[in-house]
């Protein structure tokens, strides 16, 4: 099923769920390596440039869309399908997970930027609905 995790979905997707405060592992869907835990401040704040690695859902390699980040949370395992870097500052960083059917990364997306993601997540979804998979379709 396609499906974009941003966030708190990418945190919901991993194996493992910190608790704050207590460090006791909570289990998550666990689609997705890595443990999520609070990180006691806002973590990789603002805007930044994504740059797809790979192919994936969305993505076409080497295609570059803006994103942002504003989150207390950070995970063990961020992913490396994507480059972010802020445009100012020029730091940088991998992270995300892409593939066939899947976006999923802490970096939320500017669909009205970029509607080609938008476009191409519609026709995945269609063609996943075309396949019957989708209640008594």
């Amino acid at each position: 099923m396609p499906t974009v995790a941003e966030c708190g979905g990418f945190l919901y997707l991993g194996k493992h769920l910190e608790e704050a405060g207590t460090g006791r592992k909570l289990p998550m869907a666990g689609a997705l390596p890595g443990t999520g835990f609070a990180a006691g401040r806002l973590v990789r704040f603002g805007y930044a440039q994504l740059s797809a690695k790979v192919d994936g859902l969305l993505f076409r390699t080497g295609e570059t869309v803006p994103a942002h980040e504003f989150h207390h949370w950070d995970s063990t395992e961020n992913g490396t399908a994507l480059r972010a870097e802020k445009p100012i500052s020029g730091r940088s960083w991998d992270c995300g997970f892409l593939g066939p059917s899947l976006y999923a990364a802490f970096p939320h997306l500017y669909f009205a930027g970029s509607p080609q993601l938008s476009q191409r997540f519609v026709a995945a979804a269609a063609g996943y609905a075309a396949k019957g998979v989708l209640g008594g379709a």
